[in-house]
C-alpha cells in the first residue's frame, strides 16, 4: 500500500469520525428536546392560571319580606377586572345569600371573553324560599338590630388558553356587605341603594390536579 493510499484513508477516517460526532451530538440534542419539552410545557401550563377581581358596588334591597319564607329582590351592580392574560368565562352564575342559605334564584350570564374589565347590573329574586328555624331567629335578630349581611356569590367556569394549551379552573366569588334596613316597613323592610366599594373574595381552583394532568398525558403517550 502506498503512501498516498494510507493518506487517502486516514483522511476517510477523520470524516467519518466527524460524520459520526455530528449525528451524535443531533441525537444528543434532539434527546434533551424531547426529555425536556414536556417538563417546561407543564411548568408553563401549570403557571397558566387566571387571577380575576370583583368589586360589588352598590346594592338596592327592594324586597325583603320574611313570614314563613323569605322573598327578597336585590339590585345589584358588581364588576370584574383582568390584569393577566385575557380568559374566558365559560359558565357563571350569581346569587344571593343569607348565612351560607341561598335566598334567591342564580342569574346566568353568557360566556364571554374577558380581556381588560367589564361590568354587571343584576337583579337577583327569590321568591317564597324556605328558611330553616334556626336561621329565622337570626334573621329576625339582625332586622330588630337593623342590619342584614348579604353575600352576593358568583360561581361558574373559567378557561385559560394559551397557544395551544388550556385549563379550566372552577371560580368561587364571596362579596360580603351589611345592609342598612329602613325604619318604614313592618317585619323586614327595604334598604335604601348607597354607592360602595367592597373588594370580593376570589377562589379560583383548576378543575383537573397536577396528578390527573400527569396521569392524563401518559395514557395518551401509552395510547399512541
Amino acid at each position: 500500500m502506498s503512501v498516498e493510499d494510507d493518506v487517502c484513508n486516514h483522511d476517510k477516517r477523520q470524516k467519518n469520525h466527524r460524520v459520526l460526532k455530528s449525528i451524535s451530538l443531533v441525537t444528543l440534542v434532539t434527546l434533551c428536546v424531547i426529555l425536556t419539552s414536556p417538563v417546561l410545557i407543564l411548568l408553563f401550563f401549570l403557571t397558566l392560571t387566571p387571577y380575576p377581581h370583583f368589586t360589588l358596588h352598590d346594592v338596592k334591597l327592594t324586597t325583603f319580606n320574611f313570614s314563613t319564607t323569605l322573598t327578597s329582590n336585590l339590585q345589584i351592580t358588581i364588576s370584574c377586572r383582568n390584569y393577566d392574560d385575557p380568559f374566558h368565562f365559560e359558565k357563571i352564575d350569581v346569587y344571593a345569600s343569607y348565612r351560607n342559605q341561598q335566598i334567591t334564584l342564580p342569574t346566568m350570564l353568557p360566556p364571554m371573553y374577558l380581556k381588560d374589565f367589564t361590568v354587571w347590573s343584576l337583579s337577583l329574586n327569590g321568591t317564597e324560599v324556605s328558611v330553616p328555624p334556626y336561621l329565622a331567629a337570626y334573621l329576625v335578630q339582625d332586622v330588630t338590630v337593623g342590619n342584614v349581611l348579604i353575600n352576593v356569590e358568583v360561581t361558574g367556569r373559567l378557561r385559560a388558553k394559551s397557544g395551544f394549551l388550556s385549563r379550566r379552573f372552577r371560580l368561587k366569588v364571596n362579596c360580603p356587605e351589611y345592609i342598612m334596613l329602613g325604619n318604614d316597613t313592618d317585619v323586614i323592610g327595604s334598604a335604601t341603594k348607597r354607592p360602595f366599594v367592597e373588594w370580593c373574595h376570589v377562589g379560583v381552583t383548576p378543575l383537573k390536579s397536577v396528578m390527573q394532568i400527569l396521569t392524563s398525558a401518559f395514557d395518551n403517550l401509552v395510547g399512541i
